[in-house]
């Protein structure tokens, strides 16, 4: 049986850095995100926020919601049905 590898949720700040994209001083000058306190001497960063502020910054939205799917997919194959 193997072992699953584990993604922790909590990131030290240079885990964090390394998660975004950042070096360690760029991560501090850029990121809103405050970590939380373990044992209130271990500041750990939420990967869950960090992706919401990610998101943020580039206006993240899902590229198709329900329905526009298949108005993207007829819209798209509109020249490929029969008959048009």
């Amino acid at each position: 049986m193997s072992r699953a590898a584990i993604e922790p949720r909590l990131l030290s700040q240079s885990q964090a850095a390394a998660y975004c994209g950042l070096c360690v001083s760029n991560f501090k000058k850029a990121c809103p995100v405050r970590p939380v306190s373990l044992l209130a001497r271990i500041p750990r960063y939420d990967r869950h926020a960090l992706d919401r502020w990610i998101d943020s910054i580039n206006n993240f939205r899902p590229i198709v919601e329900g329905d526009d799917l298949e108005r993207m997919w007829h819209a798209g194959n509109r020249d490929a049905r029969p008959g048009h």
